[in-house]
């Protein structure tokens, strides 16, 4: 919630007010079954969402549904189930303890996401009756969903989190229109760009371009703010392009080297190839399990790391030392925090 309050405005006013115990409880009656605790918990924050941008906020772009559409669409599938027959050769199309929470989108309620109260599982369905498990269970969903968000660059699966319109939209898009409009978000990482201040752009030119800023900006008249603006401007976009320079630089290093291992240092004719300021060593696989802190999130790298080949490794380990110190933001840590808090409670 807090994440939708601060990034995506838009978003976080199509959610709908969280749903009250008796608001629970009367549909828990309405459905002729209870609810799992891990699905009220989350219908106390919202009961729904308008949806914005055309889609959903739910990691995949899936929209929660609002608690009336949920009976429609139960009591809808329970209808089918029992028009398909009950013995033991007919087809399961729904059952009892299955509990939708997200649909394709607030209008439509052909596809969506249940919650199935027996295994614990998040599965799919379909109008042509395809269900298919897509998450360990719906606290692991929305962990996912939490880390995606509060450290986006970790994120390896195909959904990450964008911008468009200032609502949240997970992409990127398919279509080219929408793709065009559609900005992907990078969370707590540093600007890609220096700030427009005077300090900021002398430290990111190159050091042997500094001594003519320091000439320029000492003859300035600091009366004149045009003067003050062309000379922050001009210097800004030669310290921009200095920077997408050295990131090309680092891209081509790293990516060309093969031999590089966790935690030894990259081989000299690679390594030549760095500019100095950032030659390093390659953080090792024990520091970034340390500085990582969750358990489920420690799993999740050594499952990566374990399916990964040496030529991947200079990336992967990059990207999870970046996911390690965004993860030391007490933002991003108190949302994971909470939802695995949230799901040993309910254990």
């Amino acid at each position: 919630m807090e994440w939708l309050a601060e990034y995506a405005p838009p978003s976080y006013a199509a959610l709908k007010p969280g749903a009250s115990d008796d608001e629970i409880a009367a549909l828990e009656e309405a459905l002729g079954v209870g609810a799992p605790e891990e699905l009220k918990a989350l219908w106390r924050l919202s009961a729904g969402e308008d949806g914005v941008a055309g889609s959903g906020l739910m990691l995949g772009n899936w929209a929660l549904m609002p608690l009336d559409a949920v009976i429609e669409v139960y009591r809808m599938q329970m209808r089918f189930q029992e028009e398909n027959g009950e013995d033991e050769d007919a087809l399961v199309l729904w059952k009892p303890s299955w509990i939708p929470f997200c649909s394709f989108n607030p209008d439509d309620t052909v596809y969506g996401l249940y919650l199935n109260g027996e295994t614990g599982e998040v599965c799919k369905w379909t109008r042509f009756g395809e269900r298919e498990r897509e998450y360990e269970s719906l606290p692991a969903y929305l962990e996912l969903m939490a880390v995606s968000l509060e450290a986006p660059l970790a994120g390896s699966g195909p959904q990450k989190p964008g911008m468009r319109g200032g609502a949240l939209v997970w992409g990127p898009p398919l279509d080219g229109e929408h793709k065009d409009q559609w900005v992907r978000h990078l969370g707590q990482a540093p600007p890609r760009h220096p700030a427009k201040t005077l300090g900021a752009i002398r430290e990111a030119l190159p050091g042997d371009e500094r001594a003519g800023f320091d000439e320029q900006r000492d003859a300035l008249d600091l009366s004149d703010p045009e003067a003050v603006a062309a000379f922050r401007d001009y210097w800004w976009e030669r310290a921009v392009q200095a920077q997408e320079e050295l990131e090309d630089d680092v891209a081509a290093a790293l990516g060309g080297n093969i031999m590089v291992q966790p935690g030894r240092k990259l081989t000299p004719e690679y390594e030549a190839t760095l500019p100095p300021a950032i030659r390093h060593l390659p953080p090792s696989l024990d520091d970034i399990r340390a500085a990582l802190r969750h358990e489920s999130v420690r799993a999740r790298f050594d499952r990566e790391f374990m399916d990964a080949i040496p030529p991947h490794y200079p990336a992967l380990l990059l990207r999870w030392w970046d996911l390690a110190r965004l993860m030391a933001d007490p933002r991003g840590d108190r949302a994971v925090r909470a939802v695995i808090n949230d799901r040993r409670a309910s254990r």
